[in-house]
Parts: structure tokens; C-alpha cells; sequence
């Protein structure tokens, strides 16, 4: 009876170290935070092609940035033919986001890439996958008849040109861009074709201009962007006097005369009390 009893015990016990092992994992797991993620493809036409990846969760004030989260980058087959080849690694900032350049051979931007958040103690493995056509935009400055005129010419992998396509043309600036025309976007004709007359005198450092024709966020090309640079803005005068002594100047550069006046009454404030306290040390032994 007594062994009996005790094989009863261990299996008893047996049994609630496996239920609370089951409990404490399941706990585990639903302790972990899920992940939003976002991956945005751009390339820059004859330059570098990046993967833009921004990470979320859900906290008490809302959607919250992910700091400081490992990704992993693949090159994948979507036929599942040829397993992933990995490109690398980044790591988000404060604000939940990162820029992944992709190696130069992948400068073409063409194919799927998954973007993959594994083996995290606080978030939950997630995944996301983008899948892009590589597009070149052929973009220049003519002059037509004393007018400027912005040209671009929208062509698919083998050269061919793509009509019916979005473009957007505008003038860089340190904000944004300065839509260039009366149209918001432009649409490429049956040879791929836009062409978009320039403001007269557009201001720029040195009179250089730096204009852009973009494919914005589409879902099978992404982001491209081609960048055409010209001289014949109206060069920008600085009429700036930040490094000049003026009243709104840096306090190393204090305007003399308020170096002056204030040391002078200061001076003279001083002078007097002085005076003042010599005569009266004086009066004090006049007396004795």
C-alpha cells in the first residue's frame, strides 16, 4: 500500500510539472508583443537602392515605435525553388524605422525581399515581403523657344516604354519638392513619354537646380527616383547677417557698443562707490 501510494504521489507530481511547465510556456508566449511592420522599396535612378522598414506596437497610448529591433534582410524565390539568400542586418532607431541599403548588385531593385524579425524576447517573430519590377526613368533638361523644359521617358527592363504610368515632376527642396506644372502628376503617352515646361526664375545656391521625376509608392515598381541637375536658377544672395554684430547675433557676436556701455556704467557705478567709501574711512579717523 505504501508503494503504492507513493508511485501515486510521483505521478501526481509528475502530472502539475507538466501542466505548470504547459502553463508557464503558454504564458510565455502570449506575453510577447506582436509586430506591425512596414517595408517600402526606393531606388535612385544610376545611384543606390534602399529598403525603407518601419516597425510598430500596440502599447497604452496607441501605435508605438520599435527601438532598436534586429531585421534580417533576404533576397528570396518566390517559386520556392532556391531557398533565401540573406543580404544582411539593421538595427531601428528610436522612432521605430531604418534604411537598409541594398548591395550594389541589387542596385536594380527587381525581384522579392523579405524583411524578417526572429528570435526577440520581448516582440513575436514577424515577416514581411516585397516584391518589385525594375523600371529606369530617362530624365533631361531641354531648352525649347526660351523655354525650359523637363523631359522624361519612362522604360521597362528591356528597354521598352511603359505608358499609361504616374509621374511626378518637381524641383527639389530642403523640405520637399516644388511641383513643377500644372498637374499634380503626369502620365506617360504610348512612348513612355512627359514633358513638363519650368517655372521662370527659380532660385537656387549658386544658381543650381536640382529637379526630380518620381514613380511614388507603387505597388510594382515602388519608389524611383531620377534626379536631373541644371545651373540657370537665379543664384540666391545671402543677405543673411547672422555672422555680423547685430542685435540677433550669437553671443559671440555681441554688437561693441553693448560691450562698451554697459562695462563704462559699470565702471562708473564702481568709480563712485569707492569714492564714496575712501571718504568716509577717512571722516572715520578724522574723529579719532
Amino acid at each position: 500500500m505504501k508503494k503504492l501510494t507513493i508511485y501515486r504521489t510521483k505521478g501526481a507530481f509528475l502530472i502539475l510539472m507538466v501542466l505548470f511547465g504547459l502553463i508557464g510556456t503558454n504564458g510565455y508566449c502570449q506575453d510577447k508583443k506582436s509586430v506591425s511592420l512596414s517595408v517600402q522599396p526606393y531606388r535612385l535612378v544610376k545611384e543606390y537602392s534602399f529598403l525603407n522598414i518601419s516597425a510598430t506596437s500596440k502599447g497604452k497610448k496607441g501605435f508605438e515605435p520599435c527601438a532598436n529591433l534586429d531585421f534580417t534582410v533576404y533576397k528570396t524565390d518566390t517559386t520556392g525553388v532556391v531557398a533565401d539568400f540573406k543580404l544582411g542586418s539593421i538595427k531601428t532607431n528610436k522612432d521605430g524605422k531604418a534604411k537598409f541599403v541594398l548591395p550594389k548588385k541589387e542596385n536594380l531593385l527587381s525581384g522579392s525581399y523579405i524583411v524578417k524579425l526572429e528570435n526577440n524576447k520581448v516582440y513575436e517573430d514577424t515577416d514581411e515581403t516585397v516584391s518589385v519590377t525594375n523600371v529606369s526613368i530617362e530624365a533631361k533638361v531641354e531648352k525649347t523657344d526660351s523655354v525650359y523644359v523637363l523631359k522624361a521617358r519612362l522604360l521597362d527592363n528591356s528597354g521598352q516604354p511603359i505608358a499609361d504610368e504616374a509621374l511626378n515632376a518637381g524641383l527639389k527642396r530642403l523640405f520637399g519638392n516644388l511641383s513643377m506644372g500644372e498637374e499634380d502628376s503626369y502620365t506617360t503617352d504610348v512612348e513612355g513619354k512627359i514633358e513638363v515646361p519650368i517655372d521662370k526664375g527659380l532660385t537656387g545656391l549658386n544658381g543650381k537646380l536640382n529637379f526630380q521625376v518620381t514613380i511614388i509608392e507603387s505597388d510594382k515598381y515602388g519608389t524611383v527616383i531620377a534626379n536631373v541637375y541644371s545651373n540657370f536658377g537665379v543664384p540666391i544672395v545671402d543677405k543673411s547677417t547672422f555672422n555680423e554684430r547685430t542685435m540677433w547675433s550669437p553671443p559671440t557676436k555681441t554688437p561693441y557698443f553693448l560691450l562698451l556701455i554697459p562695462n563704462v556704467i559699470l565702471i562708473g557705478i564702481w568709480s563712485i562707490l569707492t569714492f564714496l567709501l575712501f571718504n568716509l574711512v577717512k571722516i572715520y579717523k578724522s574723529k579719532n
